[in-house]
């Protein structure tokens, strides 16, 4: 028996919002922007939490790496263990 297509018929699922990873990345980003100082000071603190290399003093900092990746590592084995059900609520949103 021949397969269907359904191209043009399926509906495409749309995309959904992560949660989760768009509160990091904003929280590292106002972390970032407590900092203080001008744009690129700030873009340099928030490269350093994930570089570890702070370009204002020129000096490598290890706390920034556990501030850049620590909530990345915390999601990757929470998020499985603490699944909210969000089905009944028929919304693009994504958990992760």
């Amino acid at each position: 028996m021949a397969r269907r297509r359904y191209s043009r018929r399926r509906a495409r699922r749309g995309m959904k919002i992560p949660i989760v990873s768009l509160a990091i990345l904003a929280g590292q980003a106002a972390y970032a922007n407590s900092r203080g100082g001008d744009l690129l000071g700030k873009l340099s603190a928030f490269g350093s939490l994930y570089t570890g290399y702070d370009l204002t003093t020129g000096a490598f900092v290890p706390q920034n790496l556990a501030i850049g990746y620590g909530p990345w590592v915390l999601k990757r084995f929470i998020m499985p263990i603490a699944r909210p059900r969000l089905g009944g609520f028929k919304l693009p949103v994504s958990i992760s």
